[in-house]
């Protein structure tokens, strides 16, 4: 009893240098922290220089089938434009932080992967540390950097409406967009982490990497509303965790803004324009037939947090210790077979 009660105060503190050796070879190494940087920075690049034109035009053509004319010029038609430019701009942010957190999160596990395919885990297992342990550190350490990158997409997201003269979200609303963040990246986490248990190698990596980062912003429906997409796409979005993340983003994101544009005097003279102008934006997520609303999302990602946690204890697990014990028997063939050739 008292050497398992000396031993677990070891494995924390092994636990602790281990997720701290995962961050230095990560800040160490220039690309990958550059890379991570730029998917959310690129994607939010492209909106800005073509999506952002488009998406005023079509507005502007909104407005004319009210018989709403604005004029650049005049002071009030531009706050007026600006209201409604700045809560397109909220949904589309929604979105890339959503992508975000699931693209960051698998590009950082290059650490894991290489970890593998250099023999780090396959010493790791070999020594007496626990491997629960050794996995909790790379979750642990995947969990940090893709919170932090992603809270760094998010105040460049704010930054970016000041620029635009843009109203700002309320702080209860501030807040409660870094709590989506934070359970979105955990749930990130787990489900990335589950799937690179199973590889073992970066030219494994690499490809997978590259189709998630191309397909996952649909599948989520993150640059485009589920309605839009085809009806077989739309029913498939419901059964990925990012689609709650994204939608709770944009709840949060665009609730004081569409408020407020509520109560301006050209929405109250056009209320039928903002019913519209709303359900292009499709904020809640129709789960065949039922209207899923913000806090069934949250228990939702709660959900998917729980399952990918008991599939990481019950398969991941196993996986990671059996691939890192693999590798060790395959490198003990090499030296065997090498022996008998002398």
């Amino acid at each position: 009893m008292n050497t398992k009660r000396k031993a677990l105060p070891n494995q924390w503190f092994v636990f602790g240098s281990l997720t701290k050796r995962h961050l230095l070879v990560f800040l160490k190494n220039i690309p990958t922290i550059l890379f991570t940087l730029m998917v959310p920075l690129v994607i939010l690049a492209v909106y800005a220089l073509f999506l952002r034109p488009m998406e005023a035009n079509q507005i502007k053509d909104m407005l004319a089938q009210y018989g709403i004319v604005m004029n650049e010029s005049n002071p009030d038609d531009l706050a007026f434009l600006r209201k409604i430019y700045g809560i397109a701009d909220c949904w589309m942010m929604s979105g890339v932080m959503a992508v975000s957190c699931i693209t960051v999160s698998l590009n950082t596990n290059y650490i894991l992967v290489r970890d593998k395919e250099s023999g780090v885990s396959r010493d790791m297992i070999s020594s007496p540390i626990d491997h629960r342990v050794i996995m909790l550190s790379y979750f642990t350490f995947n969990t940090i950097v893709t919170f932090v990158v992603n809270l760094l997409v998010y105040f460049i997201c704010l930054l970016w409406l000041v620029c635009y003269n843009a109203y700002m979200i309320s702080v209860l609303d501030f807040f409660a967009i870094i709590g989506v963040l934070l359970l979105s990246t955990i749930s990130a986490s787990l489900i990335t982490f589950f799937i690179c248990s199973f590889i073992n190698s970066e030219s494994i990596m690499s490809p997978v990497v590259a189709i998630v980062s191309a397909a996952i912003g649909f599948l989520i429906g993150a640059y485009l509303p589920a309605s839009m997409l085809p009806e077989s796409v739309e029913k498939i979005t419901v059964f990925f965790p990012g689609t709650y993340s994204a939608s709770l983003l944009r709840n949060y994101f665009m609730h004081t803004p569409i408020e407020k544009l509520e109560a301006t005097a050209i929405v109250q003279a056009h209320p039928e324009f903002i019913t519209k102008f709303e359900n292009s934006f499709q904020l809640d997520i129709d789960f065949f037939g039922y209207n899923v609303p913000p806090s069934i999302m949250v228990v939702v990602l709660f959900a998917f947090v729980l399952i990918f946690l008991a599939l990481n204890t019950i398969f991941g697990s196993k996986n990671f210790v059996k691939v890192s014990r693999g590798d060790k028997k395959i490198k003990n063939k090499k030296t065997v077979s090498k022996e008998g050739n002398n």
